[in-house]
């Protein structure tokens, strides 16, 4: 009988429990399964409640302060009700409490969620997006200061700026970009078909190297969609250093003597260095970099002295200068690591030593012993002031924005990027370079670099072409990050090359027939946008007959840009290359770029005139860095030939 009294006991309970979770919509928020086990546990308890003497009394034990125990209910004023009335009051008791038990809990938390929600602060705005850019040496230290300004602004936990820090272009590309609106330079390429691409997001704020190369940027902004470029104070201070592994920097100090409170002069610097050592001086491609074009004018003041084109490894900017060097400085080419010296500045000098990099291609840690830099200064090396810089483009000002950069530029001045103690360094100052001296020194450069004489000979092949993006669209979007790397003295021609059938033979037909130059680079870039490709792989060996006999005198080099099918085409594909390189006599130097990533690996063997395979990659900004490169290198074997190395 108790055991019946139970099952109907906790049935009730339970449905009861059940019921006033489906009213109060708790089950909503339970689920169904959370829900029918709490409502089967509410009822099992109920059940043994209600039947159990030991239980009722253990309860009325705990409540006595109630006038009417819980075993009084049982016991007296239940069975009093009759079999009906029992089961009654059973159930409207078993149906309270189950609804008590689930319903009070639920309706705490809902109560305390609601009082909480009033009590918070309502969701955070959205933020304005400010957009800074730098040299990529100072990225990493730019994006750690935004964050800890942003961290000072929070107002009840919201931040009210939201701060991007992105690469700047080069200086002749920061020059067209502030004055057409930020555009890349493709309308020029395009013609009719203006193909018009950003250089990313515009900047409301650069913090430029130093204050010349923000004027040079906006000496020439005069049209209508030209921004203002509005220079303010500096926000971190630097100089130049020349920098060697730490036991060749020793060997110059020990032999040069103690360092004078001003640092060596450069002209005693570098005979040390360059005549004696026999090192050579590296620093960034200063049609690339401000801190090379700066370094460039250094040295050029002391023309006759110094070789201002020296240089063992070429690099786009300091942060991948000292990536080339890290990677070079292995235990199979330390030698050639300790050939080298570098001119930078001195907080990526202490960067390096700490461990910071700022190439993703040099993830490694702490560099110890002499694997350290050393540090060289000198009087005659520059200062870098790195001045902030506020854009205003047109139709794009704000008061919110005004307000939000100049507190960033004055939590900037009061907090700067970096303040390098160079040894000596408040007992000279070497003038910051201003924009002339800039200027004059990137257009004295161009002159003394090796000209190239080269042909650019396109695989026209139907792979080429493969949808959704063929290679050549992609080399065509590559081609304008390759304009600031082109010297008015440079001449080049284009050709393509292609089977028109798998068996025919191979047509070489010119593209452009004059020679192009940088002011006539535009015109390059758009034949080759115009280029339908279609037909077979040609063997390489065939592209480089066909040129050799079509060109008048000696003395030019190939750059074959292909996908790497060519070379399977080849009759011998170990010997055919290298034996048509040795019969061209025209044809000085063979140059491949292979786009996409496994070209080079069906390349034939490199060796002799065949100087080397680049693998460019697939996507254009591969393509733009594979080809600044390749170039850089056929500087250094012209530059060798002139000097009667190669």
């Amino acid at each position: 009988m108790e055991i019946k009294k139970y099952m109907i006991f906790t049935l009730i309970g339970g449905t009861g429990t059940y019921l006033a979770t489906a009213l109060a919509n708790i089950s909503d928020d339970l689920g169904p399964v959370t829900t029918v086990l709490i409502c089967a546990g509410v009822g099992l308890a109920l059940g043994a409640f209600l039947t159990f003497g030991r239980v009722a009394a253990f309860l009325g034990k705990r409540l006595k302060s109630l006038r009417l125990s819980l075993k009084d209910l049982r016991d007296k004023v239940l069975p009093q009700l009759g079999g009906l009335g029992q089961r009654l009051a059973a159930g409207l008791l078993g149906a309270l409490l189950g609804a008590s038990i689930i319903v009070v809990p639920w309706g705490v938390i809902k109560v305390g969620g609601l009082v909480g929600a009033g009590l918070s602060a309502p969701a955070c705005s959205r933020p304005l997006v400010l957009r800074l850019i730098t040299a990529p040496e100072n990225v990493r230290v730019l994006r750690e200061s935004v964050a800890r300004f942003a961290r000072t602004r929070l107002v009840d936990g919201c931040a009210p700026y939201a701060i991007t820090v992105g690469i700047a272009p080069s200086i002749g590309e920061l020059q067209y970009a502030f004055g057409n609106n930020w555009y890349r330079n493709d309308v020029n390429q395009e013609r009719k078909k203006p193909f018009r691409r950003l250089f990313g997001p515009r900047p409301d704020a650069w913090i430029a190297t130093s204050t010349g190369e923000a004027r040079l940027a906006g000496v020439q902004l005069v049209t209508q969609e030209s921004a203002v470029l509005r220079i303010g104070p500096s926000v971190a201070s630097d100089r130049l250093v020349i920098g060697m592994l730490g036991g060749s920097a020793e060997t110059v100090k020990s032999r040069l003597g103690r360092t004078p409170a001003k640092g060596y002069p450069l002209a005693k610097l570098w005979r040390m260095i360059s005549t004696d050592l026999k090192m050579s001086v590296n620093y960034p491609q200063p049609e690339l970099s401000t801190a090379g074009l700066v370094a460039i004018s250094d040295l050029l003041g002391h023309k006759g002295v110094v070789d201002p084109e020296q240089r063992g490894v070429v690099a786009e900017s300091v942060s991948s200068l000292l990536c080339d060097f890290m990677l070079m400085n292995t235990p199979k080419s330390r030698g050639a690591a300790e050939s080298l010296a570098l001119v930078i500045p001195h907080h990526s000098l202490t960067d390096y030593n700490e461990g910071r990099y700022d190439d993703d291609r040099c993830m490694g840690g702490r560099p110890t012993g002499e694997d350290r830099l050393g540090e060289l200064i000198s009087p005659d090396l520059s200062t870098l002031d790195y001045p902030f810089v506020t854009v205003d483009w047109p139709g794009e000002t704000s008061a919110e924005r005004t307000t939000g950069l100049n507190l960033l530029r004055d939590w900037l001045v009061e907090n700067p990027l970096f303040d390098t103690h160079v040894p000596g360094q408040s007992e000279f100052e070497q003038a910051v370079r201003d924009s002339g001296v800039l200027a004059e020194a990137r257009y004295q450069f161009s002159l003394l670099i090796p000209r190239i004489d080269a042909e650019i000979v396109l695989d026209v092949s139907g792979s080429m072409a493969t949808k959704p993006r063929s290679l050549l669209i992609k080399l065509r979007e590559a081609l304008p990050g390759v304009t600031q790397v082109i010297t008015p003295r440079d001449d080049l021609r284009l050709s393509a090359f292609n089977r028109p059938t798998e068996n025919s033979a191979t047509q070489v037909w010119r593209l452009r027939t004059t020679p192009a130059n940088r002011s006539e680079f535009d015109d390059l870039i758009n034949r080759v946008g115009n280029v339908i490709a279609g037909g077979f792989d040609a063997p390489i060996s065939d592209a480089i007959k066909g040129v050799d006999r079509r060109n008048p005198r000696s003395g030019r080099a190939l750059i074959v840009v292909t996908d790497g099918g060519p070379f399977d085409k080849e009759q011998d594909r170990m010997k055919s290359v290298g034996q048509t390189l040795r019969q061209a006599e025209k044809v000085t130097d063979l140059y491949v770029l292979a786009l996409g990533y496994d070209g080079c690996r069906r390349s034939s063997p490199v060796g002799g005139k065949y100087r080397t395979c680049l693998t460019g990659g697939a996507e254009s900004s591969e393509i733009s860095e594979a080809l600044r490169r390749l170039i850089a290198e056929i500087r250094t074997v012209n530059r060798d030939r002139q000097d009667g190395r190669r």
